[in-house]
């Protein structure tokens, strides 16, 4: 990246790697000079999407990916949005903690956003104004609660 101009990139997907739990022959990561090259390289409305996540020792998750996303903040980038990516293939469960089947997705911008494309999916409510379709109940204390929730145990809930 060093040979890049400034503001050059409008976007960066990238999975680093994390945690040493790989050997990637004699390569180092420095992830501090990697972020702030990122910053250097990326447009005005550019994004950097980081996929991560953290090792877990003796028990406990090393928060590195929430670290790592503060460092990107720190240095001028707007955490747009955090997503979760699903693994299709994670570690079968071997210990007494669930297995992590995700990482995270952190969406850097610098600024607000040039471009976003909405992954677009069917609905049954598609383009339909579904609060004004709705049926209330109203509960003895003139509470107004939705259908999918039980009114009268509500009620029995407030008399305890």
């Amino acid at each position: 990246m060093k040979i890049m101009p400034d503001e050059f990139i409008d976007l960066t997907v990238t999975s680093p790697p994390y945690d040493n739990l790989r050997e990637y022959k004699g390569y180092s990561f420095a992830f501090e000079e990697i972020a702030k090259e990122l910053y250097r390289v990326t447009k005005k409305g550019g994004t950097v999407v980081w996929v991560v996540n953290d090792s877990t020792k003796n028990g406990s998750e090393s928060t590195t990916s929430f670290r790592q996303a503060i460092y990107f903040t720190q240095i001028g980038f707007n955490l747009h949005d955090t997503m979760i990516y699903k693994k299709k293939n994670p570690i079968p469960l071997n210990h007494n903690r669930y297995e992590q089947c995700f990482e995270f997705m952190f969406v850097f911008s610098k600024g607000k956003p040039k471009t976003f494309n909405p992954i677009m999916e069917d609905c049954i409510h598609a383009g339909k104004d579904i609060v004004k379709n709705r049926t209330f109940y109203q509960t003895s204390e003139n509470k107004t609660m939705p259908p999918e929730i039980n009114p009268i145990a509500i009620i029995n809930n407030e008399r305890e």
